[in-house]
């Protein structure tokens, strides 16, 4: 199953809700519909009905071109259902101009849009709908071509019979109506949106933190590699030839301690690390001075030389630095003999570190694809998820990881971000 992102969560709902506004704008136009035949055939009102249908026909046009979008997935913007919204708003404008202006009871009807705006838009949409349905509303007041009502159905009787209050009530009632039944649905919709939206964070602060174990670990793997690989180089000579007596015993005893030691104290940093969070450790540090400390924590056996041809601030993120270890244990385990990290800038706002060594470079299915965890020109389980980790890490960073081959070796390119330019 594809993981959605937000983009596509959000795209979905504004979907939805431009569906619910044009099914309400199916019911609008039934609704003028039915308003005109009746006024004219029962009512026997002088309605100028010839030029109002053009103007029903625009919004059954409308609803078709809308429906035509969603059915071709197009985007939808809040600009596209805010012009929506001002077409309705000029439309409504127009047939109450044609019967009566503002003295039609339907004129409340302005309200609807408002609303909708409030609930579908963000607030400079909305408040350009509320300026439209302002001005529409001021204009009709001093505009509009006069509609005649007989005063009573039927002779004399109550005054709830005057056509106007009927009029003003089947108002209330259709925005009413109309109103509850779009906004209930629309904002379970977007409730729906948010819980998703909300759902797809937690997911990736999981996998951030996953991602995090997995370079913490693999990390101390490689770190916990030397001092396991001396305590058993030790013993099996001790099994082979046997244990030494007298001093040289009680030397090699403190070396097997030392490295025992040394297991522990990577077991319980990585432990102690692995509960913090990634942000609050994170802070902007010098590239070249990060460089360093990242180094000084590795016994590599070869020469690491540093190129510093500017020296800008970068954020310090300790995945960052276990992945740039992890990139440097990689190369020493592939046979490098000589590794060269350079930074120069790429670009005003990016950072190139650019590590090189003197190995035997990079099958071709890593280069196919260096996101694919697993892929390993070594035998060994867990081998392959540095370069994935690695990746993983530079996304999180809004960075990107490169891999290229070099005439006699491999060339790893990580382009950061760049907090501050070097004075």
């Amino acid at each position: 199953m594809k993981t959605q992102s937000s983009t596509d969560i959000a795209q979905g709902a504004a979907r939805r809700n431009l569906a619910y506004l044009g099914r309400m704008r199916w019911i609008a136009v039934a609704g003028q519909l039915l308003a005109i035949w009746g006024t004219v055939m029962l009512l026997e009102v002088a309605l100028p009905w010839r030029q109002m249908l053009p103007v029903v026909a625009f919004l059954i046009l409308l609803n078709l071109v809308s429906a035509w979008r969603l059915r071709r997935g197009q985007t939808i913007t809040d600009l596209s259902v805010a012009a929506e919204l001002l077409m309705d708003v000029a439309c409504l404008t127009l047939l109450l101009y044609l019967s009566g202006g503002a003295t039609n009871p339907f004129v409340s009807l302005f309200i609807l849009q408002v609303i909708l705006a409030i609930v579908l838009l963000p607030r400079r949409h909305a408040a350009a709908i509320l300026l439209a349905t302002v001005a529409a509303h001021g204009w009709l007041t001093g505009n509009g071509v006069p509609m005649e009502l007989p005063h009573l159905w039927h002779g004399d009787g109550p005054s709830f019979l005057n056509l106007h209050l009927q009029g003003m009530f089947l108002s209330f009632l259709l925005a009413a109506g109309l109103l509850t039944w779009s906004v209930t649905r629309i904002t379970a919709n977007l409730r729906d949106r948010d819980a998703q939206i909300q759902t797809l964070r937690q997911q990736m602060l999981e996998e951030d933190h996953l991602v995090r174990l997995g370079l913490l670990s693999s990390g101390a793997a490689h770190e916990l590699g030397t001092p396991l690989t001396t305590l058993a180089v030790t013993l099996d000579d001790w099994q082979t030839l046997g244990a030494p007596q007298g001093a040289a015993l009680e030397e090699k005893l403190a070396v097997m301690q030392r490295e025992l030691s040394r297991c522990r104290q990577i077991v319980s940093e990585m432990l102690l690390s692995s509960g913090q969070e990634r942000l609050e450790e994170a802070h902007g540090m010098r590239a070249r001075a990060f460089l360093e400390d990242a180094i000084q924590g590795l016994r590599l056996p070869v020469r690491v030389r540093v190129d510093a041809r500017c020296d800008p601030v970068i954020m310090a993120d300790p995945m960052l630095e276990q992945a740039v270890r992890q990139l440097l244990d990689n190369a020493v385990e592939a046979g490098s003999r000589a590794i060269r990290i350079t930074l120069s800038p790429d670009g005003p706002d990016q950072l190139a570190m650019v590590i090189e060594d003197d190995g035997p470079g990079f099958p071709a299915d890593i280069l196919a694809d260096p996101g694919q965890p697993y892929l390993s020109s070594r035998d060994g389980v867990g081998r392959g998820l540095g370069l994935y980790l690695t990746g993983n890490v530079m996304r999180r960073l809004n960075g990107e990881m490169r891999l290229a081959n070099l005439p006699d070796g491999a060339q790893v390119t990580l382009l950061l971000p760049i907090l501050e330019d070097a004075t």
